[in-house]
């Protein structure tokens, strides 16, 4: 019984053209959908070199800061009695100075920590 139902339904004249409209109703979606994630994947793609090109500028910066750091560090310190020859401190350090990075608070700890320590060898 349940075979003869099946038959039926299979030979119909309207089981063609409904499977076919089915068929192709997939196949539009299939295809706007397609449309729609190759579209969000240039998006993404976009969002990442924007994102790499953030990371690499960042990191050239905090790099530029360091190194800056470092040298100030290796630099002797100067000392100036008359107030009137101290000129203005450079624009790259008042920059540094103004923006606080994370770099230079962190070589700043550094260089208190390695100067106890020293202390404390010279004792």
């Amino acid at each position: 019984m349940m075979l003869a139902g099946l038959r039926h339904v299979l030979m119909s004249p309207v089981t063609g053209p409904v499977a076919t409209a089915t068929a192709f109703g997939l196949a539009v979606a299939l295809g706007v959908a397609a449309t729609g994630w190759e579209t969000q994947r240039a998006a993404y793609e976009a969002r990442i070199a924007q994102l790499t090109t953030a990371a690499e500028r960042t990191q050239s910066e905090l790099r530029s800061e360091l190194s800056a750091c470092q040298a100030a560090a290796r630099a002797p310190e100067v000392t100036v009695a008359d107030d009137s020859v101290r000129g203005a401190p450079p624009a790259g350090a008042r920059q540094l100075l103004e923006r606080q990075p994370e770099g230079i608070d962190a070589c700043a700890r550094m260089e208190s920590a390695d100067r106890a320590v020293l202390s404390n060898l010279n004792k």
